[in-house]
């Protein structure tokens, strides 16, 4: 209990790190002239993660949490000075570099210091993402109605720079020894790894095709942005407060039907978004979905950490790379999903769609449970 309580200032860094990363991204997406333009953020985090997968074993987790935020000072800043398009990918480019370095070392650094209460403790790291998504969303049209295109950049700068405090002074110095790869590929190939990581790309895709297309739809029904802003509030609290909930039936159930029920619970519950009416409503299916997610993602990337602990080895970093990789791929699918929806599909068949997906899904998962 003792150790517990003095990992909780790692569990603050990594955290806030989460969050400063999606507040960045939802700060630049109303400068974004399309959503084909973060497409720089998912290639980056594709191309980088092995990188940080493997400087994770070589070099230190914390080292690589400080890479991580010097790639995204650098992206910041290019963004604030750089309207070009050339100089915009660069920043894309490092940014989700940045956000590579980050959700690899940082997941890695959940998954070692917490064995115990990984699936609880996973959750409560992944607020931070949530979040961020939602503060940077809001600060990114309100901040420069204030102080023109300038402000919002500088307030993240300043952000960044708290951001880089916390992950030199806070988080724990380690030891670098001579970790060995054996059996390295064997664990990446292993089911204990791909069916997890599999989930994640699923639980991405719904989540983001639900964050683009939501907001667009609530709008046209002539909801403000504030009652919006609210009702992802909302559902990022539900989130937050089932994390004890997930642990809890985690220890009672096999992890892998817990990701099962919850997969196809997020299934039959999509729909709902686009068949109720009013905020209330609407806000009450928004925090059911964010529930399935949470039973979704986060005994799964608690169980990407418990692979590895089955083996015997420490290479943590490299099953979060693979996380990253297939949640990255999860965004980039729903980008493309929302383009094609917003000129031949309505908001209604692409939840049935997916909806579709995740429960087809769901009697393999149950079986390899």
């Amino acid at each position: 209990m003792d150790a517990q309580r003095k990992s909780w200032p790692l569990m603050v860094v990594v955290s806030f790190a989460l969050l400063i990363d999606y507040f960045i991204y939802g700060l630049v997406t109303p400068h974004a002239p399309s959503l084909t333009d973060h497409g720089g953020y998912a290639a980056g985090v594709l191309i980088a993660s092995p990188v940080f997968g493997y400087l994770g074993v070589r070099v230190g987790l914390k080292r690589s949490m400080i890479c991580g935020v010097a790639l995204s000072a650098a992206a910041t800043a290019l963004y604030a000075m750089a309207p070009g398009s050339a100089l915009r990918l660069l920043a894309q480019l490092l940014q989700g570099a940045g956000a590579a370095a980050t959700w690899t070392a940082g997941l890695s650094l959940v998954a070692r210091h917490h064995v115990e209460r990984r699936v609880e403790m996973m959750g409560y790291a992944l607020i931070g993402s949530t979040v961020g998504t939602l503060l940077g969303d809001v600060a990114g049209g309100s901040l420069e109605q204030i102080g023109g295109s300038a402000l919002p950049f500088l307030v993240a700068g300043v952000l960044v720079a708290i951001d880089a405090g916390l992950r030199i002074f806070v988080l724990p110095s380690e030891r670098i020894g001579g970790s060995s790869f054996a059996g390295l590929g064997a664990l990446l190939l292993d089911r204990s790894v791909a069916i997890p990581a599999a989930v994640v790309g699923l639980a991405a895709f719904g989540w983001s095709i639900v964050d683009s297309l939501l907001p667009a739809e609530l709008s046209r029904a002539g909801i403000g942005a504030a009652v919006i802003g609210l009702i992802f509030v909302c559902a990022s609290i539900v989130y937050g407060l089932c994390s004890p909930l997930v642990e809890w039936v985690s220890e009672r159930v096999a992890t892998g039907k817990v990701i099962a029920a919850g997969t196809l619970a997020m299934g039959l519950s999509l729909p709902l978004l686009a068949a109720v009416q009013g905020p209330i409503t609407t806000g009450g299916a928004l925090c059911l979905i964010s529930l399935c997610y949470a039973f979704m993602l986060d005994p799964t990337t608690a169980e990407l950490g418990n692979a590895v602990d089955r083996r015997g080895m420490a290479c943590y970093s490299a099953v979060y790379a693979v996380f990253n990789v297939t949640y990255a791929i999860g965004m980039v699918g729903a980008d493309a999903a929302s383009s094609a929806a917003a000129a031949r599909l309505g908001f209604m068949q692409v939840l049935l769609c997916i909806s579709a997906a995740l429960v087809v899904a769901t009697p393999f998962l149950w079986r390899k449970a």
